[in-house]
């Protein structure tokens, strides 16, 4: 994604940096409550109902900049740089 514009490619930027965001979710899961779950759609309820308010926070930001893309028509180069800054947030819970 570095090699990418945030104006430019920001769609890509923002679905990049969502699904990467529930992998690194999953991996940060399982690691602290041995469980896990293989999709998006619940996962902020899940992470609020095992104890994981850490990652249900960001992960809602990034959701909510992604459906903001799709469905509202609002991205540009701020709201990738965002996303990219939330996924960061959540890849430094992996430690």
């Amino acid at each position: 994604m570095q090699k990418l514009d945030d104006d430019a490619d920001y769609e890509t930027i923002i679905e990049a940096s969502y699904a990467a965001a529930v992998h690194y979710i999953a991996v940060i899961s399982e690691r602290r409550k041995k469980k896990h779950l293989d999709t998006h759609k619940g996962l902020a309820k899940f992470l609020d109902e095992t104890d994981l308010g850490d990652l249900a926070t960001p992960f809602r930001e990034v959701e909510l900049l992604r459906t903001a893309k799709y469905y509202g028509g609002q991205g540009n180069g701020k709201s990738a740089w965002e996303a990219t800054r939330i996924l960061a947030e959540i890849k430094t819970k992996l430690h």
